[in-house]
């Protein structure tokens, strides 16, 4: 489709104002110059893009197709258009991720230095991404997450690139008295604290905690139930309490060689998890963007075809779902 970049700010500036006048108006050109830009876009389509009613244009279904992708052309042109102005200026762009834990203490300093000698103009902010839920990629606070994969209902809002899936734990200090326990239900009884809300969890953990740890009408959870936006608390605290956590396997056997915890080896059946990389849905993975997960994807086959000791650890507690990112 032989469109102009000119032609798709016309639709997204007559769909925004519903008047091809105040549209012209606000990009400073003439409506004769709007009206035959939309003609031409409209001929590429092969489709009318808008109605034309008495109180204005109205977007048809073609037309808010085309527009969201609009919406999405345009931001990314000018997101790389800011890339280049910066770059040769020297002047430091910003990424913003959220990692989860596991991959924090095992792939992420390795990428984190490739990456550095790719992009030394950028710089990275980096949290822990916990649970399911990605609201700081939902309202734009982090460009890109490597975390558990959302829920289905939550396709309409990211695009899912699964890289790992995992088997979970239920975690404690190396003499915790249910060191040795074999069922989740005898674990009933014991205090714990969690690093996101219980309905995150899937099977057998949701059902647990739902059946033993019933929610106040209030809201509240009982004070046996902690909670910690920290993997890293949970693991600091259970090693200096009797509190039990839920942490991945592959977390459990990075910490192993500095914390005394140890994986408690229940009997139950429990899901597998998934590590995915997850972007919103109208996010283009290009730039610093694309190009760190490019950078992780090669660490990720890298580390896969050397095997070095850290990630044969790795590989007993997880599985490659994809090869690329």
């Amino acid at each position: 489709m032989d469109f102009k970049p000119y032609q798709l700010q016309y639709l997204i500036a007559v769909a925004e104002q519903g008047s091809l006048r105040q549209a012209a108006q606000g990009l400073g050109v003439s409506a004769s110059a709007v009206s035959k830009g939309l003609k031409e876009l409209e001929d590429v389509a092969q489709t009318p893009l808008f109605e034309r009613h008495a109180r204005g244009h109205v977007l048809s279904a073609a037309g808010r197709l085309l527009l969201a992708r609009a919406r999405t052309i345009t931001a990314e042109m000018h997101a790389a258009m800011r890339e280049l102005k910066d770059m040769q200026q020297g002047a430091i762009s910003l990424l913003s991720i959220g990692v989860t834990p596991w991959i924090i203490h095992s792939i992420l300093p390795a990428v984190l230095q490739r990456f550095s000698t790719v992009r030394p103009d950028v710089r990275l902010r980096i949290q822990e991404a916990l649970g399911t839920d990605y609201a700081e990629l939902r309202d734009g606070e982090v460009d890109l997450a490597i975390g558990l994969s959302p829920p289905p209902e939550s396709s309409a809002e990211f695009v899912v690139r699964p890289l790992f899936s995992y088997a979970q734990a239920v975690a404690c200090r190396v003499d915790h008295p249910c060191a040795k326990a074999r069922a989740l239900q005898s674990l009933a009884g014991q205090g714990w604290i969690l690093a996101h809300g219980i309905k995150q969890y899937g099977p057998p953990f949701r059902d647990f905690f739902l059946a033993n740890f019933a929610e106040r009408s209030d809201g509240s959870w009982p004070a046996t139930l902690h909670f910690a936006r920290s993997a890293m608390a949970a693991v600091h605290l259970i090693e200096h309490s009797d509190l039990l956590t839920i942490l991945p396997w592959p977390l459990v056997e990075t910490m192993r060689d500095h914390y005394r915890i140890t994986a408690i080896p229940l009997r139950d059946s429990i899901a597998e998890r998934q590590t995915s990389v997850v972007t919103r849905r109208n996010t283009a993975c290009n730039g610093a963007l694309g190009q760190f997960i490019e950078v992780m994807t090669e660490v990720i086959q890298d580390a896969t075809d050397n095997r070095d000791g850290m990630w044969l650890r790795l590989l007993r507690t997880i599985s490659p779902v994809a090869r690329g990112a």
